[in-house]
């Protein structure tokens, strides 16, 4: 079952790779320390986070200057905001923004933003805006994960989207999946076309027929490796076949394997010079299914007598005396 669930993975991990064709947005990572006021051009988005770690680093000051294109206004859209809560009513890590190219333009949001009360949308007036981020030496948190948007007021040019709440944004960033009009109306009733999902739905069908392909070759091998694992272990529990003991084709090789008992260490005759003498019961055969069927050993040593025979004599001819030890030839 957990197989089965990571091929699934692992075909629709390929399908929506095919599938969907447009790229992330260029991210800026703040660093744990700042020697100087940072600064980042983009054109029509951009998103800015405060650490590359899963939590941001104590005792940060940083500044960053955001600039989109001439004729452009920044906006602001955070996805993510979480800061140490305040102490006595202040907050000590906190955001502030600033509508120019320097903390020392006018700050735009009139007290910093802490704990989980974010900004909702901010804008400024100018192509510039600046991001200040400062935190104390006490915890960490995850901090933040902000869209930057460059946008017009209405009415929009032909090469533009209009969103429903009058601003104006790059067609480019309709249905990217990120809020870069800050109302949601850029990723809504999206098309395929838009979402950049193949129209045909090639890449899916691709997808699943070497999804599916590549189930049933693991099938095929492992319907192999355990017919062949039921046929050994029907061999070890089942009867050798009666024929199999005058067969020179069907000998089997004597190893402990292929004893049902306890192994023992008899000889076997070659099969090739006349049929194998009953040596032990170790091998099971057809003919164990019916006692009064198995041949007689001749065990006692006066029984043993009786028996002996010269080979190349014939029978009657010649009598042994084995009690006195010397024969009369």
């Amino acid at each position: 079952m957990h197989g089965m669930r990571v091929m699934w993975c692992f075909v629709l991990g390929c399908t929506l790779l095919i599938s969907y064709s447009k790229a992330a947005l260029q991210a800026v990572y703040l660093p744990s320390t700042c020697s100087s006021a940072l600064s980042s051009t983009f054109t029509t988005s951009m998103r800015v986070q405060s650490s590359t770690a899963l939590t941001y680093s104590n005792n940060v000051n940083c500044n960053i200057t955001i600039t989109a294109p001439s004729g452009h206004q920044v906006l602001a859209v955070p996805r993510r905001f979480e800061l140490e809560e305040q102490r006595t009513g202040a907050c000590v890590d906190y955001v502030n923004f600033y509508d120019g190219a320097s903390t020392g333009s006018p700050k735009i949001n009139p007290q910093p933003y802490c704990d989980r009360s974010g900004p909702h949308n901010v804008s400024s007036s100018s192509t510039s805006m600046t991001l200040e981020f400062v935190t104390d030496d006490s915890a960490r948190y995850r901090g933040f994960d902000i869209i930057f948007a460059a946008f017009t007021n209405a009415p929009c040019a032909t090469d533009y989207f209009s969103c429903s709440n009058g601003l104006c944004i790059d067609k480019s960033l309709r249905c990217d999946s990120f809020n870069q009009c800050g109302d949601e109306s850029d990723e809504t009733a999206c098309t395929a076309e838009e979402l950049g999902i193949v129209d045909d739905n090639s890449a899916l069908i691709y997808g699943l027929a070497f999804g599916l392909g590549s189930l049933v070759v693991i099938g095929v091998i492992i319907g192999v490796l355990v017919y062949r694992h039921y046929k050994w272990k029907r061999f070890l529990n089942e009867p050798i076949p009666k024929e199999h003991y005058t067969s020179t084709l069907r000998n089997y090789p004597v190893t402990k394997k292929y004893y049902k008992k306890g192994y023992q260490s008899y000889a076997y005759t070659n099969v090739a010079s006349g049929p194998p003498s009953r040596m032990s019961n170790d091998f099971e055969t057809d003919e164990d299914l019916d006692i009064g069927s198995r041949p007689t050993t001749p065990s006692s040593s006066a029984s043993k007598k009786n028996h002996l025979q010269v080979p190349g004599a014939k029978s009657g001819k010649i009598n042994m005396n084995v009690n006195a030890g010397a024969s009369n030839c």
